[in-house]
């Protein structure tokens, strides 16, 4: 399979990696000089590399794009055009209006594009979706996730799109649905123009969801909580070991008083696998089979859905129906 992988950066990098080891006739598209050297001494022939994607484009069939977001939209409609399979990293585009353009092209064609959800080839995040569906967490109550560090800010888009969304389509996928109102706060700390701090509350017909997300926080946090009825489920999606903890509490009514009952602490480990590589070969996968992404095209616009609507309740102060 002959793929190109447009973009080489911070993120790109990993892409290019994964790659490396998948059985893939891989060429590079890089408008960065160094970073077309660092893919030469990364074992990529000099004769698969350039700084403009249009000279490989016909040697091709599938395009990576681990681009800026604001190029998204124009690289994947061209790429569609051309009856191209397309990996495109979060977001799908900068928004809702985008993707629905694409999503409408996508319907008239038998192209795969799958959206780089990471999370949702998380092997933790297929536990936890099937610990749900079992009912062994009882009616779920709340979700809570904490997406956060001290890191470099994005310059290509706020925290709420390039790092909320991350776990706003993780409840989307586990929960297997959409919020159906949305409320935020977002904060600009910085003055760059864009949020770096941000809460998203979503309202999951009864259930509520709320994530954080900032540049700030000095700890990494990549912390999900599941709590229901029956037990309360915790994974901290940063740690290497011991990522899933299931606390068996449980509040009892007894004669008109609530007590809270502390039950056993149930330590689920994960087999490690690192999630890109599951999630570049699942599509390598899909192109193969000629099947539906688990990530597609609906589900990132499902996901840039709330995020519009997070900013447009910050704006407005008020909830934001979906």
């Amino acid at each position: 399979m002959k793929i190109m992988q447009i973009g080489t950066g911070r993120w790109g990098s990993n892409h290019l990696r994964v790659f490396r080891n998948l059985n893939v006739d891989l060429y590079i598209a890089e408008i960065s000089a160094e970073q077309r050297k660092k893919c030469i001494e990364q074992g990529v022939p000099e004769d698969h590399i350039t700084s403009e994607y249009s000279e490989f484009l016909d040697r091709v069939s599938v395009l990576d794009i681990v681009t800026p977001a604001s190029t998204h939209f124009s690289l994947c409609k061209e790429f569609i055009l051309k009856g191209k399979d397309i990996f495109v990293e979060k977001p799908v585009t900068e928004t809702v209006r985008q993707a629905e353009e694409l999503a409408l092209m996508l319907q008239e064609s038998d192209i795969i594009l799958q959206v780089g959800h990471i999370f949702r080839f998380d092997p933790a995040t297929t536990f936890i979706k099937d610990y749900i569906q079992s009912g062994e967490l009882g009616e779920i109550h709340s979700l809570s996730g904490n997406f956060s560090g001290f890191k470099r800010p994005r310059s290509d888009g706020g925290v709420t799109i390039s790092d909320s969304i991350h776990f706003v389509d993780f409840f989307n996928y586990i929960m297997g649905r959409t919020p159906v109102k949305v409320m935020a706060r977002l904060h600009d700390i910085l003055k760059r123009g864009m949020d770096d701090m941000s809460w998203v509350w979503m309202d999951y017909g009864g259930v509520s969801a709320i994530v954080e997300a900032n540049y700030f926080s000095p700890q990494k946090k990549r912390l999900v909580t599941v709590v229901g009825a029956k037990a309360t489920l915790v994974c901290d999606f940063a740690s290497s070991q011991d990522k899933i903890k299931i606390y068996k509490n449980q509040h009892v009514l007894d004669n008109n008083t609530w007590k809270s009952v502390g039950g056993e602490i149930i330590h689920k480990e994960i087999l490690p696998a690192e999630p890109l590589f599951l999630e570049l070969k699942d599509f390598l996968h899909c192109v193969e089979t000629r099947t539906n992404p688990r990530a597609d095209i609906q589900s990132g616009l499902d996901s840039l859905r709330v995020v519009e609507a997070a900013i447009r309740s910050h704006s407005e102060g008020r909830v934001v129906p979906l």
